[in-house]
């Protein structure tokens, strides 16, 4: 060491640390954990932590590069007697604390403990504060009563009892599922993903995958259910995703207002048929307030409608409350401040500016500061308190059914009810998405104003007022009245996807 050369190994690495610390030989000590750091695997990590812990080594970013080995191998290395010996109780629970644990299913989380109480007998008074930290609603019923519910621990633990009888609740009351917002049902999952549910291709063809965003500059396909629905509105509640209504393919081979409502999990990558609508709706709008989502207007192919009703997340039922002020489709809507605002749309005669906003707790609804533009098709976000609106059509030619884009972008305050002209869009478009990420506003796909139909994203930052392009890949199709949103999905169920080619 003090000829300034340093052979490391496993065989010699302890005690070259343990001199290190004793002299304070800073460097041999940094270079010491660099070297554990590299050559750790699951044959090693329990000796690695128990030399880190020994010599008491507080070298910077090495905890956090240990902690982040055991969480991605957690459920193999406790499979491992010497890691089930050298684990503690206060490490175990933080570690189950953990989102990052998200690439294991909650059952092999739960097997884990099982591993690590059943290899010490005098474990089995942390059995109740160690089983607070597993999520048993995210398992499937059949795993809780085929694999819980056998364990000689169900019969031991007060606790384990009383989080089987939960998760069970949970899953018979499958309408509830959205409002029972609880640790036992959270997703572990450190990041959002920007998601893609549905869209055109064309003129008549769904995409019927999940695209998500998945990885930097890269989308991915996620395979499961597909939902016979070309879906006009999405609403999330708690990180579920309810599709509404849009339009059908019918026997005729066309297609038709729907009133059907598809709930997506990503818990279990999986769908659920919900109650379906009063009335069918395309071109309609939606928000969700508390346990209510809100369904306003929209048309079918013979009629255009004003009415507005509300789905009961409770009851799994719907009901009409009061009614749009005028017939409308085209329009969009969003919560902010609990309150449900719809902006644009078509009325009878052409686009529009109107802005209303319906009020829960009056049950009315009430004008507000138009916006600057009329427009139709456009989407509507809220961010930092502050409505942000893009794009859209701005003219209908009935006589030629042409339409003219509108590439314009404003935001409205609603402390000072004003609307204030922001950047253009490079080109206007339609019928496309909008999702937050990384205090970023992005605009996908839609209808361009060229004739085409596009693939690109879009990026507007709201503080510099700026549009960019390029800033992620392009879809891997060109989409049309896509919907998108920010969700969370466990590890386990993106290990289900693919990269789009």
């Amino acid at each position: 060491m003090y000829y300034g050369t340093i052979d490391l190994s496993m065989a010699t690495v302890h005690e070259i640390l343990q001199a290190a610390m004793y002299v304070q030989l800073t460097e041999v000590v940094k270079f010491c954990c660099s070297f554990l750091m590299a050559k750790i695997c699951l044959d090693n990590c329990a000796e690695i932590m128990r030399l880190l812990d020994d010599f008491s080594v507080d070298v910077e970013g090495v905890r956090e590069k240990l902690d982040t080995f055991l969480l991605e191998n957690f459920v193999p290395l406790m499979a491992r007697p010497d890691f089930l010996s050298y684990l503690s109780f206060e490490k175990l629970k933080s570690y189950l604390d953990n989102d990052r644990l998200s690439r294991f299913p909650e059952i092999e989380l739960y097997e884990a403990v099982q591993a690590w109480l059943r290899h010490d007998r005098r474990r089995w008074r942390h059995t109740d504060s160690i089983i607070q930290n597993i999520r048993f609603c995210l398992m499937t019923p059949s795993h809780v009563c085929e694999k819980v519910k056998t364990s000689e621990f169900y019969r031991y633990s007060r606790q384990l009892r009383q989080e089987v009888e939960l998760a069970l609740n949970y899953f018979h009351n499958v309408s509830e599922q959205p409002l029972m917002d609880m640790k036992s049902n959270h997703i572990r999952s450190a990041k959002p993903q920007t998601a893609v549910f549905r869209g055109m291709i064309g003129h008549s063809m769904v995409n019927s995958k999940i695209l998500l965003l998945h990885k930097p500059r890269v989308w991915w396909e996620l395979e499961g259910p597909l939902v016979p629905l070309r879906p006009d509105c999405l609403a999330i509640v708690n990180n579920f995703v309810f599709l509404l209504g849009g339009e059908e393919l019918g026997p005729d081979g066309e297609f038709h207002a729907s009133s059907k409502v598809f709930r997506y999990d990503p818990r279990q990558n999986s769908w659920v048929r919900m109650a379906d609508m009063s009335v069918p709706r395309s071109e309609f709008a939606v928000g969700v307030i508390g346990r209510y989502i809100y369904a306003v207007a929209g048309r079918t192919r013979d009629e255009t409608f004003y009415s507005t009703e509300r789905y009961d997340i409770i009851e799994n039922k719907w009901e009409f409350v009061d009614p749009y002020p005028v017939n409308k489709y085209g329009h969009e809507g969003t919560v902010l401040n609990n309150k449900l605002f719809i902006t644009g749309g078509i009325t009878s005669s052409s686009t529009s500016k109107q802005v209303c906003v319906f009020d829960p707790n009056t049950n009315c609804w009430e004008n507000k500061c138009k916006m600057n533009y009329a427009r139709c098709f456009h989407k509507m976000i809220s961010y930092n308190g502050k409505l942000y609106v893009f794009g859209g059509v701005c003219v209908i030619l009935r006589a030629s059914f042409e339409s003219q884009g509108c590439p314009s972008t404003e935001v409205y305050d609603p402390e000072t009810d004003q609307w204030t002209i922001l950047a253009s869009m490079p080109i206007g478009r339609s019928g496309h998405g909008v999702a937050v990420l990384d205090k970023q506003i992005m605009v996908l796909g839609g209808l361009c104003y060229n004739g085409h139909y596009s693939d690109s994203i879009l990026t507007f930052d709201p503080e510099e007022n700026k549009w960019k392009e390029d800033e992620y890949p392009r879809m891997p199709c060109k989409l049309d009245g896509l919907q998108v949103c920010s969700l969370h999905f466990p590890e386990y169920v993106l290990e289900h996807v693919k990269r789009c080619t």
